[in-house]
Formats: C-alpha cells, structure tokens, sequence
C-alpha cells in the first residue's frame, strides 16, 4: 500500500512537465508505464510526494524521423510486438519484447523507455537498445538534448537525467538482421545473461551483453565466425561482473560467451 500523500500531475505539454519536475526536484517520479515505480511506492522504497503522469503529452507511438526510428516514451512492450514498422526496420526489439521477464500483464504496462530509466541492471531492454546504438531524447528546462544509451546508463540505477529533465524518445537507425540470445532460471525471472548480435558495417559484428555487468557490455568481432577470438573478446571486456540474488558475478561472466556465440549464431543464420 502506498501510505504517502501524494499529488497527481498530469501536465499537458513537454514544458510544463519540466516545469512541474523542476519545482519538485528531490520530491517527484515520473510515471510512464509504472511496473517499477509503482511496486517500489507500495514497499517504500521510493517515496515521494509528488508524481507526473505522461499519458497526455503524445508519447505512446512509433514511427520515422530524419530517417531514423522514434519509439515514444510511452510506448509498451506490446505495441513493440504489434509494431510492423519495428518487425520490418528493427526486428531485433520485437525478438526481444517477445520473451520479456513478466510475461502479458508486463508488456501491456511496461514501457522501453522506463526500462531504460529505472536501469537494472538485469533488465531485457537495455542490452538490445545499446546494441541497436539507441539515443536518448531528453527534455529539460533548457529544452532538448539528445544523449547516447551508452552514455545515459551511468551505473546501476543511476541516468543522467537533470533537474527537471525527462526521457521523451529515443531514436535508432534502421539496423534489418539481428540475433539475440537470453539465459534465464524460468519464464519470471530476470535474465542472467542477455546477447543481442547485431552487424557492423565497418568492423564485422557487434555483440552487447546485458545483465553481465551495471551496464551493458559492447564486444567488437573482426571474424564472428571464430569462437575463439569471440571467448578471448568477451572474456576481457567482462572486468566487473554484476552480483544479485538471481546469481553470483563469476558465473554470469562464465556463460556469456556462450550466450554470445548463440546470438551470433542466429544473426548468421548457423
């Protein structure tokens, strides 16, 4: 139960959502999707007084612009999936979306965007979005800055985010083959290791890895086609291993490479 007192903003425009952010900086969540936030309001390990509700200010669709794909703030694991424009230009987010922790009540409620936000580290966004090389559109009081994913997941749960600032989109560029891989103990629990394989027009392939460190892990591979040089590259970008209580550090940087072979593998179709 969410014993706090609590103040409901629903603003109706990008500024006056800064505004509303800025005012109660310290004291204000935003509200998007809300399976995180909401479950951590009810045990108290988030308490604030005020919260602000997205939902009017047009940030639930996806589309094209400049060339490259805009995926809303609002936008849901379920709309990634019915997304024919995602299944066509980034498969490799509906590859995803379709084996997400939590099942249909997450991906009728849970945002990409939120993932990226709350950033735990064992979440199933945040690998596929670094390695579709996503950028972060952020609106704030000065108005709109846009940030690199690999730059915005700062630590575990900690983005750069600014007073008064918020996540309106993120864009990627077109990326048409992917192969993605995920460990996982059952259908609930979340990943221990994630492989999202994706090519790389100028160095061959690209492998990031979730889960196996506070941020995701980018592997570059000159011959994708070696299991050696991929083993030798994963082993040495893995240098601080994330433990939880689903599992320790050390066996989650033994199996990634294996988890990696298999993403490229599917990228390559073997």
């Amino acid at each position: 139960m969410i014993r706090t007192r609590l103040r409901y903003h629903r603003p109706r425009s990008l500024t006056e959502t800064s505004e509303i952010l800025l005012a109660h900086h310290g004291n204000v969540a935003v509200l998007g999707g809300g399976t995180q936030l909401l479950p951590r309001m009810g045990r108290h390990v988030t308490e604030v007084e005020n919260v602000v509700d997205l939902k009017d200010l047009g940030l639930a669709g996806i589309g094209t612009v400049g060339g490259a794909i805009e995926i809303g703030a609002r936008v849901t694991y379920a709309d990634v999936l019915d997304s024919a424009l995602l299944r066509a230009q980034l498969p490799l987010l509906p590859r995803m979306a379709q084996g997400v922790t939590g099942g249909r009540q997450l991906t009728q409620q849970a945002t990409l965007v939120g993932a990226a936000c709350f950033a735990f580290p064992s979440a199933d966004a945040r690998g596929a979005l670094a390695a579709l090389g996503a950028v972060v559109e952020i609106h704030g009081p000065d108005g709109l800055r846009s940030v690199p994913l690999t730059a915005f997941l700062v630590d575990a749960f900690a983005v750069d985010l600014r007073a008064g600032e918020f996540v309106r989109a993120m864009r990627m560029t077109p990326q048409r083959t992917g192969g993605y891989c995920k460990v996982k103990h059952s259908t609930g629990s979340w990943p221990i290791v994630t492989a999202s394989a994706v090519r790389d027009d100028a160095r061959g392939v690209r492998v990031t890895l979730g889960a196996v460190q506070a941020v995701p892990v980018i592997v570059q591979l000159d011959d994708p086609h070696d299991p050696a040089e991929l083993k030798m590259r994963v082993d040495a970008a893995i240098t601080a291993p994330w433990s939880d209580v689903l599992a320790p550090g050390e066996y989650r940087a033994a199996i990634a490479a294996a988890v990696a072979r298999r993403a490229v593998n599917e990228l390559l179709g073997v």
